[in-house]
């Protein structure tokens, strides 16, 4: 049961602006789906090499603070809170959340192009019975 504070308000479908969906073609879906895919494809690119390079940074900063004295789990434990690595995490994470954000996007637009796509259909066999 969800509380009062926590409870987000909820615009009712009636007050959501769909005009400039409305006005959109096809054509035009199409060609912001093919924009905002290959920008979705790009960063996550970018999300994936990142984590690629994860284990590196890591033993880069590793073989930086070792005084050869350390050991492995003192030494792993300064790694992961180095300003360095934690700057490299928080760079991974507004990358990987940038791709997800360019994937809703892109996903929204085919869905959108799929609903426009039925609605033209249907008014086509529509007009047809007329």
């Amino acid at each position: 049961m969800m509380n009062e504070t926590s409870k987000k308000p909820s615009m009712p479908l009636a007050s959501v602006d769909t005009s400039a969906s409305d006005r959109l073609g096809l054509e035009e879906i199409v060609h912001l789906a093919n924009k905002v895919g290959l920008e979705y494809a790009t960063a996550k690119k970018d999300a994936d090499r990142l984590e690629l390079l994860k284990p590196t940074i890591r033993a880069r900063i590793m073989i930086r603070l070792d005084d050869g004295v350390m050991n492995e789990t003192r030494l792993r434990r300064l790694t992961e809170t180095d300003p360095e690595y934690v700057e490299f995490l928080e760079k991974m994470a507004e990358t990987r959340g940038e791709a997800d954000k360019l994937r809703v996007r892109y996903e929204s637009y085919k869905n959108l192009f799929e609903a426009k796509r039925s609605l033209l259909s249907y008014h086509k066999a529509e007009m047809k019975l007329v």
